[in-house]
């Protein structure tokens, strides 16, 4: 005795589909731009949204984006030294599909940029800074004059 699975009304239906029943994907990945194999260029594009705050108000705000951020005086590392950060939280990272174009927000200082002297650099980066995030755990970052995170420990 043998029972019917199904497989053939679904593998006709498949059919159906592909031979212009309407399912076939409309939509076509995005193209690479012309650039040379094995240029690294590095982007400078950035983050343009603040991310809501973790532990204030839900807020009524319905605005379609949030104010783009802009670097204060207090901040600029014009000649500074690197410096150690303890006892931060991160609120949001992003990425994008460029080469080593990695961000954290950090809570009360904003968007920092990973260092992009290395692919394994930026993923490492990357990757202590979505384990914080989630944990909401005490997340200590060093930045150096260019501006850039080099070093995070999260515990």
């Amino acid at each position: 005795m043998s029972e019917d699975c199904g497989c053939h009304k679904l593998q006709s239906a498949e059919g159906a589909a592909q031979s212009g029943g309407g399912g076939a994907p409309s939509l076509e990945p995005p193209q690479r731009s012309n650039q040379s194999s094995g240029d690294n260029a590095m982007s400078e594009q950035k983050p343009s949204l603040i991310p809501p705050t973790s532990g204030g108000s839900t807020g009524g705000e319905s605005g379609t984006s949030a104010p783009r951020l802009t670097p204060s005086s207090a901040l600029s590392s014009d000649g500074a030294v690197g410096a150690w950060n303890g006892d931060r939280r991160v609120s949001a990272l992003w990425g994008i599909n460029q080469n080593r174009n990695s961000w954290v927000y950090i809570t009360g200082v904003g968007w920092k940029k990973f260092a992009n002297n290395s692919d394994t650099a930026v993923v490492a980066l990357t990757m202590v800074a979505a384990h914080a995030k989630q944990t909401q755990t005490n997340y200590s970052y060093r930045d150096e004059a260019d501006g850039m995170i080099h070093e995070a420990y999260v515990w």
